[in-house]
């Protein structure tokens, strides 16, 4: 769960953080809408919340720290383009396989 808090900063908007990882899968799972119906959404976007924050955010987090657990008062690992990218497509995959799954 540190991983989680690190990579996101909370569940507020930092000004020093211009990226928010948890929002980005929200976007990923609403292309599915213009597809699907709304349960095959709900499931999509349920999936990749799952999955975000379950596995996504914090084998990223072990691996920008080089596969260290992040420390209470360490700063949080930075998340380069590649990584914000590479999440960015985890989530939308994830987002349409579950809403494929259901509708």
């Amino acid at each position: 769960m540190r991983a989680v808090r690190a990579l996101t900063g909370g569940f507020g908007i930092s000004a020093d953080q211009p990226w928010l990882p948890g929002l980005p899968h929200v976007a990923a799972a609403l292309a599915t809408l213009l597809v699907f119906d709304g349960a095959a959404f709900v499931t999509g976007l349920m999936l990749a919340t799952l999955a975000s924050f379950v596995v996504y955010l914090p084998v990223t987090a072990l691996v920008l720290n080089g596969g260290r657990a992040i420390a209470a008062d360490g700063p949080a690992p930075l998340l380069p383009l590649a990584a914000q990218l590479l999440l960015l497509g985890l989530w939308t995959a994830t987002a349409w396989v579950g809403a494929a799954l259901v509708g």
